[in-house]
This record gives C-alpha cells, structure tokens and sequence, in this order.
C-alpha cells in the first residue's frame, strides 16, 4: 500500500510539477435546478462522457471551466433592449406577482 501511495504521488508530480499532498483539494456546490433541465442533462452527460459512474461529474467540470474561461458577459449589449417606463426591478417583482 505504501508503495503504491508514494507511486500516486510521483505520477502526480510528474503531470502537474509541482508536490502534492496524499488528498487533493475538492469543492462541493450545491444548486436546486429544475427537475426537467436535470433530467436532460443527465441524459447529454453520460450520452458523451459514457453511461459511467462519474460522467455527471465530469460534464459538470467541463462546463464549468468553459464558464469560467468564456469571461465576462457584455452586459451594455442589453440596455435598451426591453422598452418599458419600469425600471427592472419593478418589472422582476411584477413578473414574481404574475401581473401583465
């Protein structure tokens, strides 16, 4: 078991430079999403990444990075798209009250 340990560490020293210890750092996130976007993108996950314990993770990964290195969103491209006399938070809270 030792040997195999110190076998990990090497392999891993190798592929990324750099010393690391026996555990590698991990981050949970927890979201609530909609039981129907769930359900499709369980379905494209493993439909690419292979009907396999840890393909939701691995999709999940991969989405993220792409987020994370796609940069900032150009959020000037949207004003003035919506023409109304309510500013958007009065439009959101009318929208939460489902008033037309």
């Amino acid at each position: 078991m030792m040997f195999l340990k110190n076998e990990i560490k090497v392999v891993l020293k190798n592929l990324l430079g750099t010393y690391l210890p026996y555990v590698l750092m991990v981050e949970i996130i927890k979201a609530e999403i909609s039981e129907a976007l769930a359900r499709k993108f369980r379905k494209k996950a493993m439909e690419i990444y292979g009907y396999r314990k840890g393909a939701i993770k691995a999709a999940l990964e991969d989405l993220l990075k792409r987020f994370v290195a796609s940069g900032g969103v150009d959020w000037k491209l949207l004003r003035g798209c919506i023409k109304s006399e309510f500013t958007s938070v009065e439009l959101q809270h009318r929208m939460w009250r489902g008033i037309d």
